[in-house]
């Protein structure tokens, strides 16, 4: 509130317009005298008496008011989230029942077929198909080496395999442990002495001391030039410097898919050297879950293929499957021991349906 003494309405308007705004109310106004001595010479003047509102006052309500609003509709969505989520678990229960159901109807073959699946840890909706097409096709079945040949044409439809031609800047990464630095020196070692190509090899995977050295042992042997990079820039200038190469081979350190910063490192690795190819290493001796983990958390960085490595630690070969189904990305390369450069195969789609499918029969015959 505020008063004004003006000489007439036209100023105080323009007064008030200026200090208040254009929103502001007159309240009152009344004639009063000013100036002069003992009542000669005074003046009539006009006193304006003007209103407004609050406006850092009304901001702050209104802020208030949006943070609610704001807040209510998160809680909405989140309810609806959860109901969502609620109802496509019971669906997924109430269609695993109605699977199991089906599949307890089986042929005695069929649900050995089905165990054999099972114990090689495919995936459960893979097995589920794979044996429906069985039966579909056949009714029941004999466990015999023609079972074998169609159960492996079956299974290829889930396969997926791309094996890419290895050039610029390819990046290894995935979980400690899965012999990332060991795969990374086999393929080294095809790219110079079989397919002739410059290359060097660029790690950064300074927590392990061993890891470099072993490294720098195969490098040294095969002859190919190695530089050490501590940070993401670090990196990036010394990939300017490899530009005249075929191939720069990039090692990473191993990193944990339960922790968040490694992940988010990661991911700024990614945006930082923005590599040709990405191979996401894994170990086929882990568990299922454990390989589900690993694939889903690792998909925040842009990999382009997968390499499954330790085959020779497992008789177990569903992730042969799995891998490429969760991770949406084919398998390039297995490694089935630590020989340097032997240990390790393109991956032939064939070759891994065949596999799976004498495993399969091989558990279905035993009972």
């Amino acid at each position: 509130m505020k008063k004004y003494i003006v000489n007439d309405i036209k100023e105080a308007l323009e007064q008030i317009k200026k200090d208040l705004g254009e929103d502001a109310i007159i309240l009152s106004t009344r004639s009063v005298k000013k100036g002069g001595f003992l009542g000669i010479g005074t003046k009539r003047y006009l006193e304006v008496t003007a209103v407004c509102e609050d406006k850092e006052q009304e901001k702050a309500e209104s802020s208030e008011v949006y943070k609610l609003q704001e807040l209510l509709v998160k809680n909405r969505e989140k309810r609806q989230e959860e109901e969502i989520r609620e109802l496509k678990q019971m669906l997924q229960e109430m269609k695993q029942m109605l699977g199991m159901q089906r599949l307890n109807d089986l042929p005695q073959n069929l649900q050995r077929i089905l165990k054999g699946l099972q114990a090689q840890e495919v995936d459960q909706t893979v097995a589920g198909k794979i044996v429906e097409y069985l039966r579909i096709s056949y009714g029941d079945v004999s466990l015999d080496d023609s079972l074998r040949r169609s159960l492996a044409e079956h299974l290829l439809a889930f396969v997926k395999t791309e094996v890419p031609a290895l050039e610029g800047t390819v990046l290894f990464s995935g979980p400690t442990g899965v012999g990332k630095t060991t795969t990374l020196a086999k393929l080294a070692a095809r790219l110079k002495i079989v397919e002739k190509k410059q290359l060097a090899i660029l790690t950064l995977d300074t927590y392990r001391i061993a890891a470099t050295d072993q490294l720098k042992t195969y490098a040294t042997i095969m002859d190919i030039p190695m530089r050490v990079a501590y940070t993401p820039k670090e990196a990036k200038m010394e990939l300017d410097a490899m530009k005249s190469f075929d191939v720069v081979l990039i090692d990473t350190a191993g990193r944990s898919q339960n922790n968040d910063m490694q992940m988010s490192e990661l991911k700024a690795l990614f945006d930082v050297i923005q590599p040709n190819l990405a191979f996401l290493v894994v170990g086929m001796n882990s568990r299922f879950s454990d390989l589900k983990d690993v694939l889903e958390r690792f998909q925040a960085a842009r990999h382009t293929h997968l390499i499954l490595t330790k085959m020779d630690e497992t008789r177990t070969f569903g992730h042969l499957i799995n891998a490429p189904l969760i991770g949406g990305i084919p398998v390039a390369f297995i490694t089935n021991g630590q020989r340097v450069p032997e240990d390790i195969v393109e991956a032939n789609a064939k070759d891994i349906a065949h596999l799976l499918s004498r495993e399969v029969l091989r558990i279905a015959q035993s009972g």
